[in-house]
């Protein structure tokens, strides 16, 4: 795919890229091959978390911070919640 400046071709390009998710999730849904399904999914699972960890390392400020309670961790000085503490 080409992006070009133009909003016209942003357009057609972004019309494309929906057009060939279509197109992967129609071949999804006709297969039968859970092999095929599982290595899907285990692609866009590690795809995801691939995104999350370049989004969390992508400012100084984060990864000095996720260093720093790395090494805390390290040293024990971790404290366990419940999941749903975090929502209160």
């Amino acid at each position: 795919m080409r992006f070009e400046r133009n909003t016209e071709s942003l357009i057609f390009v972004n019309m494309d890229l929906q057009t060939e998710k279509i197109d992967l999730v129609q071949l999804l849904l006709n297969t039968d091959n859970k092999s095929v399904l599982n290595k899907v999914r285990d692609i866009l699972v590690k795809s995801a978390a691939e995104d999350e960890t370049q989004y969390l390392l992508s400012t100084e400020a984060n990864r000095k911070h996720l260093s720093r309670s790395l090494a805390q961790l390290d040293k024990g000085k971790s404290k366990a919640i419940k999941t749903a503490a975090l929502w209160k």
